[in-house]
């Protein structure tokens, strides 16, 4: 019986500070979990590995686009990383940018290049620790390729391979090497985890299933089908951990226990040299941000579900229609970073609020293609999902979807109005949003919209949206609600 200990991060997207609670205690940042990283290693035969979103999501993530992130990844010398979906926000050349950047192996066993009949990346890589041969392979669901697939040449050069045939072969390609443990390194999602788990073909041997993209703070793994499933939460706040001791001879984990580590300085030292590299690459390049306020909002207001609407993305969505000649504004949720805000707002509550800076488009879409695009968003996709994407709507517009029984038929749009009336089918709608989400639109909305039917509106959300607030003469009311109605989704509050 051989023992081992397995490392595991997720969506630490370039999160580098500490946080301190109101015990005054602090936890994580990039220092902390470095030191316990080499604190493991030096107890321990052990495997570290990153389930995806290493880049994005941080203040000063739109400044560098992940170049500062990727210098701190590489000093952590993670045995292995998956991609997630941040990975992508930049398009193909980015991501092949990134690969050939970070140092360790970066695996992915379903984005092939169609014409050659090849993976894009290392789908999978057998690690020995302490005598026991892994086979680590990444995985992701198809819905993280559209955006890729956006673009016509990707769409004629890649293609996606189905997960568990991605395995299977993968496992087979490593046969001669007696593999004792396979294990998933997957951006699926918890939801998405426990569908591979249970729908796991019988000729398919998996040992366990590290997760990502969820954001959740897991208190145990889950057993799904006999495999253990487990993510590590968000940041740098904590880190996942099997402990499992392996037979050898049956190829199989007969021990095994799991904890989600909490990074504090009780648990380990801090690691300096991380800090002088963050310090250099980082905080010494970054824009001066002020306290200065900049508006005042007649409550705090709140964005903690990117799910439903929210005031804050009621209020962005509005300043983007004040802001622009459009009908529509529609606002990727996940482009607002803070989950509170206000009633006071200084520049950097706003730099933290909305830090993706970005190009605004008005894309013409007649209302027959809306109500097309909003009943594919909410429709059951082939890999198990009902939504690729969640949106704040401008004022004046109304949707309304039922949720009930959305993982068997999908969710189902019941109402859409635009300034109390219904959508028109051959009336075009001038629909704002951001370069990024009109370039998405296949991800999300299965449509894709020619240059010929954009026209681009500001070189800056970020600028303008900064400038729209400060104009706002005293408090800025709450907004007007009851834009988008989500009834009966399954775990709704």
């Amino acid at each position: 019986m051989d023992k081992i200990t397995i490392l595991h991060a997720n969506d630490i997207h370039g999160q580098l500070n500490f946080t301190v609670g109101r015990d005054l205690a602090v936890q994580g940042g990039i220092s902390l979990l470095s030191g316990y990283v080499n604190k493991v290693r030096k107890e321990t035969p052990v495997f570290f590995g990153i389930c995806g979103d290493v880049l994005q999501e941080d203040v000063w993530g739109s400044d560098y686009k992940g170049t500062n992130t990727v210098e701190l990844i590489n000093y952590l010398k993670p045995d292995a990383i998956s991609l997630g979906n941040h990975e992508m926000d930049y398009g193909l050349e980015h991501l092949l940018i990134f690969n050939a950047c970070i140092r360790s192996s970066v695996l992915c066993a379903n984005i092939m290049v169609a014409p050659l009949a090849q993976t894009l990346f290392k789908p999978g890589k057998v690690y020995e620790v302490n005598g026991v041969k892994i086979l680590f392979i990444g995985v992701i669901p198809r819905a993280f390729l559209n955006k890729i697939l956006s673009d016509e040449f990707c769409r004629n050069m890649l293609s996606y391979k189905d997960s568990y045939t991605a395995i299977r072969e993968e496992i087979a390609a490593h046969a001669a090497e007696h593999i004792d443990l396979v294990v998933l390194m997957s951006h699926y999602g918890i939801e998405g985890d426990r569908e591979l788990a249970l729908n796991m073909p019988e000729d398919i041997h998996v040992d366990l299933i590290l997760g990502g993209h969820t954001h959740i703070d897991m208190d145990e793994a889950e057993v799904v089908n006999g495999i253990p499933i487990a993510q590590s939460s968000y940041g740098t706040t904590h880190i996942g951990r099997f402990d499992l001791v392996v037979d050898t001879e049956r190829k199989r984990i007969t021990e095994w226990s799991w904890e989600r580590v909490a990074l504090t300085e009780e648990l380990c030292d801090y690691d300096y040299g991380v800090d002088e590299l963050a310090d250099r690459i980082v905080f010494d390049k970054k824009k001066i941000v002020s306290n200065d306020t900049i508006c005042r909002l007649a409550s705090s207001f709140e964005h903690k579900s990117r799910l439903y609407e929210t005031e804050i993305g009621d209020l962005v969505a509005d300043a983007f229609l004040d802001l622009y000649p459009v009908d529509l504004v529609i606002l990727q949720s996940g482009s607002i970073r803070r989950k509170e805000v206000g009633p006071e707002v200084t520049e950097k509550d706003f730099k933290e609020m909305y830090p993706f800076d970005d190009r605004f488009v008005a894309v013409t879409m007649s209302g027959e293609e809306l109500k097309d695009c909003f009943a594919y968003l909410f429709s059951l996709k082939e890999d198990g999902s009902v939504m690729n994407g969640t949106f704040q709507y401008s004022r004046g517009f109304r949707l309304v979807v039922d949720g009930a029984d959305c993982w068997e038929r999908g969710c189902r749009v019941e109402e859409i109005t635009l300034n109390g009336e219904p959508l028109q089918d051959d009336k075009l709608y001038r629909v704002g949003m951001t370069k990024n989400c009109a370039d998405s639109t296949f991800r999300y909305f299965n449509y894709v919209f020619g240059e010929e039917r954009r026209r681009l509106l500001s070189f800056s959300t970020y600028s303008d949206l900064g400038s729209w607030l400060m104009r706002q003469e005293g408090e800025i009311p709450v907004p007007e609600k009851g834009r988008f109605e989500l009834r009966d989704f399954p775990g709704m509050k």
